[in-house]
């Protein structure tokens, strides 16, 4: 998957709509998010397959109007009003939008589920297989045409990277924000003169991280380094042993820039701060046990809209 080059204008508009994105997902509760976020990257697979059988076509067969209709009631009426059969992705998108997610729209998050939706590791993926299909097709049309389950898995097993795949890479992302929300659960421990884990904490990290609690208690308890940037060395670890496989093969870089802009990411580090700096003005009070505090991150919302 290559990286894109944009101009300076493009950066800031990107930024902009960043920053509205991430004010929009901390309005909703991350379990309402993560079901419709879901939901959106599944409907960009069916609207890129749809898309790639429409354009090896010419038009659009019987059978796909068929599963149209009963999927996107109206949508196929719409289509069939423009003379664009090769935008028939984009058409069905917009239509998703105001339809299966009529509700985010309504109540002002639409746009946070389309910026992340779209960045998504696998949607990047069924991108990229569509664009696969789209210059392979024209070549060497399929002898059968794929099913949509069928062409979504080809598309989840297609490589991002070298020889690593989109379910592959997907899957490191997901393993390195569980690691993450360890680390922000950490934070204000590390954040004191002097480190001393609570006996809870102790407990959970061995349990999920024994080989982190080791090095804890070896390396960072140990150090006389700025405690602002010693809990930044356990993300240094995870980069280490979490993903000790995607480093070795090269594909590092790749799965820190999903997990970057990933919603959940966004989320937790978000409140992360917030809650760090509540922490801070009363230290005293019990370390949560991490399933408080993720439950916690979850349910966090920011009512203000600024």
């Amino acid at each position: 998957m290559k990286t894109a080059k944009f101009t300076k204008l493009e950066k800031r508009v990107g930024d902009i709509a960043s920053r509205r994105a991430r004010r929009q997902l901390m309005q909703v509760p991350w379990d309402r998010f993560h079901k419709a976020y879901e939901e959106y990257i599944r409907w960009q697979a069916f609207a890129l397959w749809a898309r790639a059988i429409v354009e090896l076509e010419g038009s659009t067969p019987s059978w796909l109007k068929a599963i149209q209709r009963k999927r996107c009631p109206g949508f196929v009426e719409e289509a069939a009003r423009s003379n664009e059969p090769g935008l028939l992705g984009l058409q069905l998108l917009p239509w998703v939008h105001n339809q299966a997610f009529g509700l985010a729209k309504q109540e002002g998050w639409l746009d946070a589920l389309v910026f992340y939706g779209f960045r998504d590791t696998r949607s990047q993926g069924y991108w990229t297989y569509w664009e696969h299909c789209k210059s392979e097709w024209k070549k060497r049309p399929p002898a059968s045409v794929p099913t949509f389950a069928q062409w979504r898995r080809s598309a989840l097993n297609w490589k991002l990277h070298g020889d690593v795949s989109c379910t592959a890479v997907t899957k490191a992302v997901e393993k390195y924000i569980d690691f993450e929300a360890f680390v922000y659960w950490l934070r204000p421990l590390f954040q004191t003169a002097k480190i001393q884990l609570p006996a809870n904490v102790t407990l959970e990290l061995g349990r999920e991280y024994p080989s982190l609690l080791e090095f804890v208690n070896r390396e960072v308890s140990a150090a006389y380094e700025d405690k602002s940037r010693r809990w930044q060395r356990l993300f240094s670890w995870g980069k280490d042993h979490v993903l000790s496989h995607a480093k070795k093969e090269g594909w590092l870089d790749l799965v820190l820039r999903q997990a970057r802009i990933h919603p959940r990411h966004v989320r937790m580090s978000d409140y992360a701060r917030l809650w760090g700096g509540s922490r801070a003005e009363n230290p005293p009070s019990p370390h949560p046990s991490f399933g408080e505090w993720r439950k916690e991150a979850e349910s966090y919302v920011r009512t203000s809209r600024k």
